[in-house]
């Protein structure tokens, strides 16, 4: 446990704090960005200094070549939506591929190549840092 300022107020609270005891700010962390090395809060998504994705440490990464073969293989079952934690477009995606006898199955195969052949910036953007409660495509 080591001891830092707040950003607010200035006073030393520890570095475990969620909140200042001084002035009740949020305590926010520094985290480097891995590809330029700027020292950037961890409540961003993006360097401010490059715009890379950052990645935080409260988050898990979701990997698109995993979703992508997902997609692929198991797209018509909406697999790949529930790695993702889209749970609401995994029931709907497993619901339209069980009445369409799965023929949705070859669209999920589409987006499964889109998601392999797209940047990680992307896929992150797309489908694992939104609000979104079903992006199906």
């Amino acid at each position: 446990m080591a001891l830092v300022k707040c950003k607010e107020c200035g006073q030393e609270i520890s570095d475990t704090a969620a909140a200042c005891p001084h002035c009740g700010a949020p305590v926010v962390k520094d985290i480097y960005c891995q590809k330029c090395g700027t020292k950037v809060p961890e409540n961003v998504q993006y360097c401010p200094n490059c715009g890379a994705a950052v990645n935080c440490p409260g988050k898990p990464k979701k990997d698109k070549i995993v979703a992508g073969i997902l997609a692929i293989l198991f797209g018509g079952l909406g697999i790949h939506y529930f790695y993702m934690g889209k749970t609401t477009a995994g029931i709907i995606s497993l619901i339209i591929g069980l009445c369409s006898c799965y023929i949705w199955g070859l669209v999920m195969l589409i987006q499964g190549i889109l998601i392999l052949t797209m940047t990680d910036e992307a896929f992150m953007a797309k489908y694992v840092d939104t609000d979104k409660s079903f992006p199906l495509f």
